[in-house]
């Protein structure tokens, strides 16, 4: 029985959320250990409230997996805009987006079994096309950065 992209999704997020239950705890240790500057960041555009802003986008994180999965043109529209502004106005780089979205998909492919090829396969796809859509958005910045090109995914059990 081959499953579409949606319901595949939905096995591993069902699985994620009996496995681990609230994620945000672990992304945010793996996405800190790849970006300390970041934690400064959520401190000071958290205004006083760094937790729930932290816990914001990491649920966002996760929407904007699936949402990429259901429906990836809508998902472009709605993060073409927002990727853009967090460079430009909020100084939170591509590196530092894609991360947080890297760290999310890190402790998703942990709960993936083996032998759930197809699942780990869907969320590398779209972790490839994510990355590749961020990149194409560069040349709207109007900080340009650095130019570093993004990292690849090295998921530690993939």
């Amino acid at each position: 029985m081959v499953l579409d992209r949606a319901a595949l999704a939905q096995r591993s997020l069902e699985r994620l959320v009996q496995v681990v239950g609230d994620i945000t705890e672990p992304v945010l240790e793996t996405y800190y250990a790849r970006h300390p500057d970041a934690r400064a960041s959520f401190e000071h555009h958290g205004l006083g409230h760094t937790r729930e802003l932290e816990g914001r986008m990491v649920a966002e994180s996760l929407y904007l997996l699936l949402a990429w999965v259901e429906d990836p043109v809508r998902a472009r529209i709605d993060h073409g805009t927002a990727i853009v502004h967090h460079n430009d106005t909020l100084l939170v780089t591509p590196h530092w987006y894609l991360g947080l979205v890297d760290a999310t998909l890190e402790i998703l492919l942990t709960t993936i079994p083996a032998e759930a090829d197809d699942e780990r396969a869907l969320w590398l796809n779209v972790r490839a096309e994510f990355a590749a859509f961020v990149e194409s958005l560069r040349s709207e910045f109007i900080r340009p950065g650095d130019g570093r090109p993004l990292p690849e995914l090295k998921p530690s059990n993939g």
